[in-house]
């Protein structure tokens, strides 16, 4: 108490000039319509600068939360798509149950926590985990196109394998002609992968569309990946190299889809007795 004192009286001639100047400007305003019209402008430009600010960071947080809801909606939408195309296949060859066709695939919408993009082998970190869902081998995309396959998964966290990794291997097929070949990375340019083991007798064009071939528990037949954009065939070789430009800039995701395929555990097994 004493030192408050003390600093009101040490202050006191400041304090008091303060209170007055407070007076007089209060005085100025309310009797002076001049000056009452300025003030009131000033401080409707000021009010109006800081609830415009206010109002931009109450924007970004209902945006985020907009894109979240649009997210789940997109992902909804995309399993809807992906298992009529695979219901509207397996129609063509055998009479299926509505019920037992419809719900093949499920699709988990993700954020992007972390990725490289510019090694020999990139990796992305989704911020999602076993707890939603997510399991190791289930494919990973985006609107545009292929991503890459979960490799390892925490609780809350799952890492992807992506297609820019020279350890990545995807089936892939040529729309158009029905041959297809293990999609592979070896450049350094991040908007071409590569075809192989795709037979020398096989008539391909450049511009030819590659979509995953759905042979793997990873994906599901017809998840767009690219376009043919060159193709040699070695001396001596029996199948192409085919170069293929993806449509997507894989640097700038920041929401990805993962997709969940039911029987995948049943169809695994088989796969792997049958490459014994």
């Amino acid at each position: 108490m004493r030192n408050l004192l003390y600093l009101i009286f040490r202050y006191s001639a400041l304090i008091l000039f303060l209170f007055l100047e407070i007076i007089s400007f209060y005085l100025i305003i309310n009797y002076n319509k001049s000056q009452k019209e300025i003030w009131a402008h000033s401080s409707n430009i000021f009010t109006g600068s800081i609830y415009e600010k206010v109002e931009g960071v109450q924007d970004f947080f209902e945006l985020k939360a907009e894109n979240d809801s649009l997210l789940v909606e997109n992902a909804k939408l995309l399993e809807t798509i992906i298992n009529f195309r695979v219901t509207t296949k397996e129609s063509a060859f055998e009479t299926f149950e509505a019920e037992d066709s419809l719900i093949n695939y499920s699709v988990i919408p993700a954020r992007v926590c972390s990725k490289t993009i510019n090694l020999r082998n990139n990796f992305l970190t989704l911020c999602k985990g076993e707890q939603d869902g997510i399991k190791i081998g289930m494919g990973v995309f985006a609107k545009e196109g292929i991503v890459g396959i979960i490799k390892s998964v925490s609780d809350n966290f799952a890492t992807v394998l992506m297609i820019l990794n020279s350890q990545s291997r995807i089936s892939g097929s040529i729309n158009s002609k029905k041959y297809h070949g293990n999609l592979v990375w070896d450049s350094e340019n991040p908007m071409k992968l590569n075809l192989l083991d795709v037979p020398k007798h096989a008539d391909i064009q450049i511009g030819d569309s590659i979509s995953t071939s759905g042979y793997s528990v990873s994906f599901p037949p017809d998840i767009y990946i690219g376009k043919i954009s060159d193709y040699t065939l070695g001396g001596g070789s029996n199948s192409y190299n085919i170069e293929v430009d993806l449509n997507h800039d894989l640097s700038k995701l920041e929401y990805v889809y993962v997709i969940a395929f039911d029987k995948s555990e049943e169809k695994q097994v088989l796969i792997e007795e049958s490459d014994e």
